[in-house]
């Protein structure tokens, strides 16, 4: 057991700390993720204690030393945590004072637990964005190719998850690829508002050294530096940023989950997805249950949670620092580890699904996704104002309805029946399913021809956002 004198901040107390102190304040369980940034931070720290002449050349040399064995013994397992140590900064310390002895003690001077977990945690941020951008854009070309050999296939559209219109199926999946590009932007932001130093800060008020941030910021390839300290070492917009972009993201996916997971059903059967991404059931032998993509469609729910925790966490919460913000990484933490194995998911699901354009045409058929065609057809062709063109159609899906028909299957007679202008060689054109999806001839339609247009417009945007993020990668 630790005596409470021998913590890092026991001089003040004369008792041992309680079990349960040690074990409602404890954050080691879960923030030893931080070990890099942590360890990162503090050798820029100490090289700004070796300039303003806090360390000597040897004292620094030691830490330097010393920080980068205790990395390896952290990365090797052989690192040894005690729950009394409570956090993993007071952990990195306190094996940096039994390696070097005084030198590690001095490690310590100008800087607060509260600017040294902020800075962690910007750092840890800024390190999962760019592997979160790079698996994004991964995503992305995986939606691309797919649309790529399906600009030529019809599938139906829908409002109210009922039949609307004929759309190609390369439409659909690019809408998804805006969406997701939408996402990749919110992460560039994410990465953008962390890019921060706040070591300096002290525990609110600044430092009473001459810490030289600019040096500091430098060292650890930031853009920008906080300015202000009590927003600096409060604040976690910089957290909610990230867990908003994450939220957003998993909210797209869990819609195309759940259109995966209809899709795929024996009443749809548009899509199927091969056995290696589908299970099966323990007692009915013939299931093929699309588990990823409802195991995606939950994680939403969770990490929507986690941006909830968040929010609620900080709401109220008097300036500057309060021991409430050491939950901030859980929810941080778990939504990080969410989004990049949703990611993975959802890019071999688009990547290996297989769509069946004989189900999706009988489903337009028997929805009369080209009711509105028809309509248009009079109006444009007949010059029948919309309104009579809308009743002259609607009569004819009943009529179909009746005689249990399609609109392609209707005979002459009985289209002649309900209008003399279904009933010439023009009709089975205006039904069309292809010529419906290419008279959406408009910017961002569904033509064929829009589609080569707009498959070329995301290739050009992705290459965009690659050099954006190897902007990021390179910093």
């Amino acid at each position: 057991m630790i005596k409470k004198e021998d913590k890092l901040w026991g001089g003040r107390f004369k008792t041992r700390t309680s079990s349960i102190m040690e074990r409602i304040g404890e954050s080691i369980s879960f923030d030893k993720e931080l070990y890099k940034q942590d360890i990162r931070g503090s050798l820029a720290h100490a090289k700004n204690l070796l300039k303003i002449e806090i360390l000597t050349t040897i004292e620094f040399e030691q830490i330097q030393k010393a920080l980068i064995e205790i990395e390896q013994e952290i990365e090797s397992g052989n690192f040894q945590y005690k729950l009394e140590l409570e956090d993993i900064h007071m952990h990195i310390e306190s094996r940096l004072t039994e390696k070097i002895g005084l030198p590690g003690k001095k490690l310590h001077t100008a800087r607060s637990r509260n600017d040294q977990v902020a800075q962690d945690v910007r750092l840890y941020i800024k390190d999962e964005t760019k592997e979160i951008l790079k698996l994004i854009y991964s995503l992305l070309e995986v939606i691309i190719e797919k649309s790529k050999s399906h600009t030529e296939m019809i599938m139906p559209g829908y409002t109210h998850l009922q039949v609307a219109q004929p759309i190609r199926v390369s439409h659909y999946l690019l809408s998804y690829f805006w969406a997701v590009g939408r996402d990749l932007e919110q992460f560039l932001f994410a990465y953008s508002v962390n890019d921060l130093l706040v070591l300096g800060s002290g525990a609110l008020s600044g430092v009473n050294y001459p810490t030289d941030r600019k040096f500091i910021q430098e060292e650890l390839k930031l853009k920008n530096i906080s300015e202000n300290s009590i927003d600096a070492v409060a604040s976690r917009d910089h957290v909610l940023n990230l867990l908003f972009a994450i939220c957003q993201t998993l909210i797209h996916f869990s819609r195309i989950s759940e259109e995966i997971i209809i899709y795929s059903t024996v009443e749809f059967s548009f899509i199927s997805l091969p056995d290696s991404l589908t299970t099966g059931s323990s007692i009915m032998p013939q299931k093929k249950n699309p588990d990823i993509a409802e195991l995606i469609r939950g994680k939403s729910a969770r990490v929507i949670s986690n941006l909830n925790h968040m929010l609620v966490l900080l709401k109220g919460l008097p300036l500057a620092y309060n021991r409430d913000l050491q939950e901030d990484k859980i929810s941080l933490f778990d939504s990080v580890e969410q989004v990049k194995i949703s990611i993975e998911g959802i890019r071999e699901m688009i990547h290996e699904m297989k769509f069946h354009p004989d189900k999706m045409i009988n489903s337009l058929n028997n929805g009369f996704a080209t009711a509105t065609d028809l309509a248009d057809f009079l109006v444009s062709k007949k010059n029948i104002p919309f309104r009579e063109a809308h009743e002259y159609v609607g009569k004819l899906v009943s009529a179909c309805i009746e005689k249990k028909l399609t609109l392609p299957e209707i005979s002459l007679q009985d289209r002649k029946e309900i209008s003399e202008h279904f009933a010439t060689d023009e009709y089975m054109d205006a039904i069309s399913l292809e010529k419906s999806a290419d008279k959406k001839n408009v910017f961002g339609g569904t033509s064929f021809e829009r589609q080569n247009e707009q498959i070329k417009n995301a290739e050009h945007k992705l290459k965009f956002w690659k050099e954006k993020i190897l902007e990021v990668e390179n910093e």
